[in-house]
């Protein structure tokens, strides 16, 4: 039997469902069979094995949310070449520095903005073997160096190179709020467990619709993938916005999702704006960042028990923990403390949490969450000290701080980095926010440390109320004091209509510190 790579399934996927619709762009509607999508995506790597392109090969993409992104980042794929997915909102230090570490002979682009340091990285590698590639459609004016793609007409012959579990098939760089961004390593056969995993817990099949808004080099590509090895009917629109989210959801019978928190609320916001009809739904996955309890039961109300969150990282894939909809539904009823949980490992991970000396915790101890998993990252790119500080023994330390209950669900308290060190005191940043967030007039929070002459560190909230809700700094603070240690009560806290988000939707902690330092939050 071939052995069990990325693209092995990725090929037998695309060649079950024959005439069953695979894509859909929203909002022109311009849709895919399974059947057109493999030739598409065959017609492509034909195209790509031709510039060169195969086993080692690196080949960076950045492309808005699209048809072509999908297929592009398929035909990489077949082809067993190692994908550099970029989103569009990467700014151009960060594409830069990615593209001199990376060293892609093949560069495929669809975003304006990036033009003249993509053009640049051409011009210096000054070696015709490198190709950037421009795809027409996108409104981008593209320099004479480069090509504007054209599919290759007539028959073709292709011949795709087999894949090795230790090929490289994903070179996957973190989003870099924190410094300069690592390229996380995933092999063929670690991302092919990923998927097996996620098919087998959390099924998919040929009469789930899936909706996609979030940019689908992040996490939203998992899932897509993994809905295109199980016959689902992917509806991809080019960025989220609330309103034709909800829609969407209600003109295309959507049954699947994937939200991170800031988004989930914004949905059921604007439910209360607009008729809807949500009852086609059955499984909203979320994650990315923390949710608020009370809003997460604002969801049920909403949408029904349909929550699954899931808990992962660029390192580990999708496969550290879940928290099931049987699991959302129990806790609801029975023990709403749960719902503060990202679940119980996963089916092909394990997980420790340790003190410093590495030893392990009992329940309600804190810890560093360790894991161990096949779908695991081999490693960091060109950063052999990183990758020994992360992988030891075998285990991945996350630098997140978590601990168990006594009925084995996990609870992230903080990122290492987050934590605060307020006049000696460990101030855990996720916690704080929880206690904000159960304020009546508050949408969402995020906790910051920031100098302070007695403290050393002082914890700041910034905060972005409800529509319609009005609130001061005073009613804050007296707030956390009736419901948290003084020691985590805030000392500042600061009003912003909305917060700064990361690509993928967290809310950018590194930027509200800038905003600090300039003087740019504002007080009521």
């Amino acid at each position: 039997m071939q052995q069990m790579t990325f693209q092995s399934l990725i090929l037998k996927g695309l060649k079950r469902f024959g005439d069953l619709p695979a894509i859909t762009l929203l909002p022109s509607e311009e849709t895919l069979t399974y059947k057109e999508l493999l030739e598409k995506t065959e017609r492509l790597s034909y195209y790509l094995l031709r510039l060169g392109v195969g086993r080692g090969i690196h080949v960076a993409t950045i492309i808005p949310n699209s048809l072509e992104g999908v297929i592009f980042g398929l035909a990489v794929q077949l082809c067993g070449a190692t994908l550099v997915p970029l989103g569009e909102n990467l700014g151009t230090r960060e594409v830069n520095f990615i593209l001199k570490e990376a060293k892609p002979k093949v560069v495929i682009m669809a975003t304006q903005p990036h033009v003249s340091i993509i053009l640049e990285y051409l011009e210096e590698s000054n070696n015709p073997d490198v190709h950037i590639i421009g795809l027409p459609g996108f409104g981008v004016s593209y320099p004479e160096k480069f090509e504007v793609f054209q599919w290759p007409e007539g028959k073709i012959v292709l011949n795709l190179p087999i894949s090795s579990g230790e090929d490289f098939a994903l070179l996957s760089y973190t989003g870099g709020t924190t410094g300069t961004p690592k390229g996380v390593i995933h092999s063929q056969e670690g991302l092919g467990a990923s998927m097996i995993s996620a098919s087998i817990e959390d099924p998919l099949d040929d009469r789930d619709r899936l909706l996609l808004s979030t940019p689908i080099v992040h996490s939203a590509g998992s899932l897509l993938w993994r809905a295109l090895i199980s016959g689902v009917h992917v509806h991809v629109m080019r960025s989220f916005n609330a309103e034709q989210f909800i829609q969407a959801i209600k003109d295309y019978r959507i049954t699947t999702t994937f939200l991170v928190p800031t988004m989930l609320y914004r949905l059921i916001d604007q439910t209360k704006k607009m008729d809807y009809d949500v009852s086609s739904m059955r499984n909203i996955y979320y994650g990315a960042s923390p949710i608020s309890p009370a809003r997460l039961k604002e969801a049920f109300e909403v949408f029904g028990p349909i929550m699954r969150q899931q808990y992962g990282m660029t390192e580990c894939n999708i496969v550290i923990t879940r928290l099931s909809k049987s699991a959302h539904v129990w806790a609801y009823h029975n023990n709403p403390e749960v719902l503060k949980s990202c679940g119980k490992p996963c089916l092909l991970t394990e997980i420790r949490l340790i003190d410093d000396k590495g030893n392990d915790v009992k329940p309600f101890e804190l810890g560093e969450i360790v894991v161990k998993s096949p779908a695991m990252m081999k490693g960091y790119y060109q950063r052999p000290e990183l990758t020994q500080e992360a992988i030891r023994n075998g285990w991945f330390y996350t630098g997140d701080i978590g601990m168990w209950d006594e009925s084995g669900y996990l609870y992230i308290k903080d990122r290492k980095k987050d934590m605060i060190i307020s006049g000696g005191m460990n101030v855990y940043s996720s916690e704080v926010e929880r206690v904000v967030n159960q304020h009546p007039g508050v949408a969402f929070s995020a906790c910051i440390g920031v100098p302070h002459q007695d403290w050393g560190e002082a914890v700041c909230v910034v905060v972005s109320l409800r529509e319609g809700f009005s609130c001061t700094e005073e009613e804050i603070i007296r707030f956390c004091r009736e419901h948290t240690s003084k020691y985590m009560v805030p000392k500042v806290v600061y009003f912003q209509d909305s917060l700064p988000l990361t690509p993928i939707g967290k809310v950018d902690k590194k930027e509200l510190k800038k905003m600090y330092a300039e003087g740019l939050l504002t007080l009521k």
